[in-house]
């Protein structure tokens, strides 16, 4: 459950006051929440609170949490969401997609210990290929997952269902798609006989007829 080492840090966020920033700079590569909307916007300026929280293994508050405590009290502030305790458990919980869908919210499983099939670390991710997770050493920050230490030891990524989902899905439902033409072979128009003139103009307007017949169905 959560990270397995364990430290302390002179820094600490307060509940309700923002986030607070230590001679480290942390807050270094905060993204900016401006343009983003609904529940990304609710799950990242939740997790931005928690920056300079100290790590407290089995912790889930702001006088120190580990990583899995930090996501799953995430979610239950900004969304009312409850996921699992540990990250494990909340890799199981999550539905998986791939590291190069990832989407604002999503979580990201890592396996930083010895046996490199166990998920044993997550973050949040807040885009632009960064996640707010409990660092053991460090407390909660924000860090790139394409530094070394974590794209070596990258697990997994999911998504956790929630409302927004059947509202962008009903959404879509709604929306008429754009009907594109089918695919066709080139037709070679038969060569025009100076003796059958009738029966060349007889093709054009079947062609004609069927084409219209065509336009009508797609409407």
């Amino acid at each position: 459950m959560g990270c397995l080492s364990s430290c302390h840090s002179s820094r600490k966020a307060v509940a309700g006051q923002g986030v607070a920033v230590g001679p480290g700079g942390y807050d270094r590569g905060k993204p900016d929440t401006h343009d983003m909307h609904g529940d990304r916007k609710k799950l990242v300026e939740e997790a931005l609170t928690w920056l300079g929280t100290p790590y407290r293994y089995g912790g889930q508050d702001y006088d120190g949490t580990d990583c899995s405590g930090l996501t799953m009290e995430v979610y239950r502030k900004a969304l009312g969401i409850k996921i699992p305790r540990s990250s494990r458990e909340q890799q199981k919980f999550c539905k998986s997609v791939s590291k190069g869908a990832l989407d604002i919210g999503d979580l990201v499983f890592f396996c930083t210990g010895r046996d490199k099939t166990v998920v044993s670390h997550v973050g949040l991710y807040v885009g632009e290929g960064k996640i707010v997770h409990a660092s053991g050493s460090k407390g909660v920050i924000i860090s790139n997952m394409g530094e070394r230490y974590y794209a070596s030891n990258y697990h997994s990524s999911g998504h956790v269902a929630r409302r927004s989902d059947k509202d962008r899905t009903a959404k879509q439902k709604k929306e008429k798609p754009a009907i594109l033409p089918a695919p066709s072979a080139p037709v070679t128009e038969p060569q025009r006989l100076e003796t059958d003139p009738l029966r060349f103009e007889l093709n054009r307007e079947v062609e004609a007829k069927i084409d219209s017949i065509y336009a009508a169905f797609l409407d």
